[in-house]
């Protein structure tokens, strides 16, 4: 895995050479963002937490891997983890679920093309298909108004 902390001086040096707390904070926000991102695109996979319990998420994971034509090859599942493996001709998509709460569970998604590749797109498109099979319960209380 490559480390971006061999990137840190390059961030840090306008501001050393301009003095200023504005530019100091400039800089970090952008390093902040930066790093996000860098870990994102690193690590090769997606993740999001959803207010769903772990077998609402594991039910919209098979309906997506179906509807996208992914074969569920494997598939485990306990009170508080989950693992689902989709694959396709050169696709291999692993859906990991872990209970964070009660009521919320934390999915990440890893595409993998052959074998090295990451499919970022893909992984990102199930995740965004899950979340649309996700709908709100009917005992979940409506959204908070603004005044």
């Amino acid at each position: 895995m490559h480390c971006p902390h061999r990137l840190l001086p390059l961030f840090l040096l306008p501001p050393l050479l301009t003095g200023g707390c504005v530019a100091a904070g400039a800089i970090g926000s952008a390093i902040g963002a930066a790093f996000s991102g860098l870990a994102y695109m690193s690590d090769g996979e997606v993740e999001r937490t959803f207010v769903v319990t772990l077998p609402e998420v594991w039910r919209a994971g098979v309906t997506v891997f179906r509807l996208m034509d992914l074969t569920v090859s494997e598939g485990t599942r306990d009170e508080n983890t989950g693992e689902l493996t989709g694959t396709a001709s050169d696709l291999t998509v692993i859906l990991t679920m872990s209970t964070v709460t009660a009521r919320t569970t934390r999915v990440t998604i890893e595409a993998i093309e052959g074998t090295i590749g990451r499919d970022h797109a893909t992984a990102s498109e199930v995740l965004h298909q899950i979340a649309l099979h996700l709908s709100p319960s009917p005992s979940a209380p409506p959204p908070l108004q603004s005044r």
